[in-house]
């Protein structure tokens, strides 16, 4: 079991796991990145920031392709409206979640690249007193 197969498990899945495989209490409150970190932490797996939502966007996008595939089928057969409601709320849930995670990507990257920058910088010197 590594990072990746993690990720790529469903919450309910992973909740069960967590519950089955280690000690861990309070598991069906986590959201799943606390959830899959809390995993990763129990079976010394090593789990690195800078790559925590990369291929959580790509399963992302699979799903809102395979709902865009139901939603074609769905207004070939039937044109439920219900049913079609459904799934284009869900398919802006995804989209939007996909922006966020994309999102804090880009921000934790920038903060990475200015940290040595910045600790590269020699520190200023105080004026003499005299």
């Amino acid at each position: 079991m590594d990072l990746k197969e993690l990720r790529r498990m469903t919450i309910p899945k992973l909740r069960d796991f967590a519950k089955a495989e280690t000690e861990l209490q309070g598991v069906g409150g986590m959201h799943k990145e606390d959830l899959i970190k809390a995993v990763a932490k129990a079976k010394d797996i090593a789990y690195d920031e800078s790559h925590k939502d990369a291929s959580a966007i790509h399963s992302i996008k699979h799903d809102i392709r395979e709902l865009k595939k139901q939603k074609a089928a769905l207004l070939t057969s039937s044109r439920d409206p219900k049913k079609l409601k459904k799934f284009q709320r869900k398919i802006r849930r995804l989209k939007r979640l996909t922006r966020h995670l994309a999102h804090e990507v880009k921000t934790t990257q920038a903060a990475q690249a200015a940290a040595p920058a910045q600790a590269a910088a020699p520190a200023p010197t105080p004026p003499a007193a005299g």
